[in-house]
């Protein structure tokens, strides 16, 4: 049977693609046809073995999403396929602390990567988006940047961030035919939740009224979102984190 909502031939760049919702991701848009420009710092074994299964339509650029001349290559590379149809700005790290004792260097780093790395990306994404009067950009957020969450301030503030930056591209691209969203995910199955205390883990589960949600849906979301049929989803923040108990 074949696949309901194809990517055949579109072309997406995704920050943060070796590991964790970014790999995930990476391999859902491949399954569906998309060329991905995965952007990591270091490639992953499971990062070659996609490209290996996937016959040339991983194209791997190296760098620091915090550097503006990563985003310039990223663009680079997909001037080189002919087309930019959408970018997904997954790269986020997390320094936890309680903020009283949070170093400002702990808080810049994750601003960088999280925020400005956003900033970047978009900003150079945008203007091949422009000139083809389309394009998607998807920005990975956080249910903690609606919740909050003791010890992740850097982190929620850089997250919920995210939101404000995705609202108001879209309202400043909406008439080049651009589209932008957030995707706020709960807690995962991987990422950055593997690093969680076995006992926190549990107890952040049980706040979700479905349990841990399965990168593969969030992935299998944000494929939809890339899909024209998706095309009047915009301006908004998609939450899939099953519903938080009070």
């Amino acid at each position: 049977m074949s696949d309901p909502l194809p990517l055949d031939g579109r072309v997406v760049a995704l920050t943060g693609a070796g590991r964790g919702l970014g790999l995930r991701t990476t391999r859902t848009l491949l399954e569906r046809g998309a060329h991905v420009i995965a952007n990591v710092r270091t490639p992953t074994d499971e990062l070659t073995a996609l490209g290996d299964a996937h016959g040339g339509r991983l194209h791997v650029c190296r760098g620091d999403i915090g550097e503006e001349s990563t985003a310039e290559e990223i663009v680079r590379c997909a001037a080189g396929l002919g087309r930019l149809d959408a970018l997904v700005h997954n790269a986020g790290i997390a320094k936890d602390q309680p903020l009283v004792r949070m170093p400002a260097e702990d808080w810049d780093a994750v601003q960088r990567v999280n925020l400005r790395g956003a900033f970047l990306a978009t900003k150079h994404a945008l203007r091949p988006m422009m000139r083809a009067r389309s394009g998607r950009l998807v920005y990975v957020s956080s249910v903690v940047a609606q919740t909050g969450n003791a010890g992740q301030a850097s982190y929620a503030a850089s997250k919920a961030a995210l939101h404000g930056l995705s609202l108001s591209v879209a309202q400043e691209y909406a008439r080049y035919g651009i589209r932008s969203v957030v995707v706020s995910p709960g807690l995962l199955d991987t990422g950055l939740a593997g690093a969680l205390p076995e006992k926190v883990f549990e107890q952040k589960a049980a706040r979700s009224l479905t349990g841990v949600v399965p990168a593969e849906r969030v992935a299998a979301a944000i494929a939809y979102l890339l899909h024209p049929d998706s095309a009047d989803i915009n301006a908004t923040v998609l939450r899939i984190d099953g519903g938080i108990a009070y």
